[in-house]
């Protein structure tokens, strides 16, 4: 022991590093990869980044969350979420709620943690999504990624050339682990979060078609109401059904 503590003290440090099969967005951006892989949210029940975003060649962005719709607003504020991140307009984003063969498996929908687990999720995988597809176009012009911008989905040089998301997108380049780590935009340059939006489930709600699960209409179904006893110990003697 005494020998190793010498060993240490002379050499300044010891660095442990292992290879690990299949690609992360660490590797994927040139990040440094962190040794605490926890990831933020709930970006460990489905750790690729194409599990939570998918861009299509037509430039539209589809997000994916395990959360249910209730009501309660999710779905616009996730969309504001990801949307900031991503630098695309609000408009130029759908999301898929809780469909158990497409959307990632975040449990039950409660206890106001959508925003805290999926919401954390969906901005730090929109991040990451926006730093790769800037690396992809910085790459395409031979520029370093600080000199683009990102206009409504679209990556802009300087000099004037562009790029949209969904020509950067070819192939399974959004198919990697997330990373710890995320670099977030400067919340002094937000143009969508904490900004109002005409909430996306309002109009379903006012025009009285199905908006929520609890409006499932299956064939043959009963509706019923709990009858209240009249008093402790009382029994059903008939019931009009």
């Amino acid at each position: 022991m005494n020998a190793r503590r010498e060993f240490l003290q002379k050499s300044g440090a010891l660095v442990v590093s292992f290879a690990l099969a299949g690609r992360t967005w660490a590797q994927e951006s040139g990040a440094p990869a962190a040794a605490d892989k926890k990831l933020p949210g709930n970006l460990g029940r489905a750790p690729h980044l194409d599990s939570w975003i998918r861009i299509d060649a037509a430039n539209r962005v589809t997000l994916f969350t395990g959360k249910a719709e209730l009501g309660q607003g999710i779905k616009t504020a996730l969309i504001q979420v990801a949307a900031e991140e991503l630098d695309v307009d609000f408009a130029r984003v759908t999301i898929v709620t809780a469909d158990t063969g497409a959307t990632p498996d975040e449990g039950v929908t409660a206890g106001s943690n959508s925003m805290k687990d999926s919401g954390t999720a969906l901005r730090n995988a929109a991040a990451q999504v926006r730093e790769i597809l800037l690396g992809r176009a910085a790459s395409r012009f031979s520029i370093a990624p600080d000199a683009l911008a990102v206009q409504d989905g679209t990556v802009v040089t300087r000099d004037g050339r562009r790029v949209t998301y969904g020509d950067l997108v070819a192939g399974d380049v959004l198919h990697v682990e997330a990373s710890p780590n995320s670099r977030f935009k400067d919340p002094k340059t937000y143009c969508i979060v904490s900004k109002p939006v005409p909430r996306v489930d309002i109009p379903a709600k006012v025009a009285g078609v199905q908006a929520y699960v609890h409006d499932i209409r299956l064939p043959g179904m009963q509706h019923v109401r709990v009858i209240r006893p009249p008093s402790y110990g009382a029994t059903l003697e008939s019931i009009d059904t």
